[in-house]
């Protein structure tokens, strides 16, 4: 029984060293936090601006909406 949790540590432990020191993995969790920041500045911005979001694209609707003389 020992052996088997011995077993189970070293392994957890070899598996956390290589992800730990690989340069791709690092990458990708630094773009994904990237993206991560862009988008709740996205929606942030989006949730504060849609009052004047709304009146833009109803002002361009009705624009659309007449007819040229």
């Amino acid at each position: 029984m020992m052996d088997i949790i011995l077993w189970s540590v070293v392994r957890g432990q070899n598996t956390w060293a290589r992800f730990r020191d690989e340069e791709r993995a690092q990458t990708l969790t630094e773009y994904a936090l990237i993206i991560a920041v862009v988008a709740l500045g996205v929606i942030l911005a989006i949730v504060f601006l849609r009052d004047q979001i709304k009146s833009l694209f109803n002002k361009a609707g009705s624009e659309l909406s007449t007819q040229p003389s």
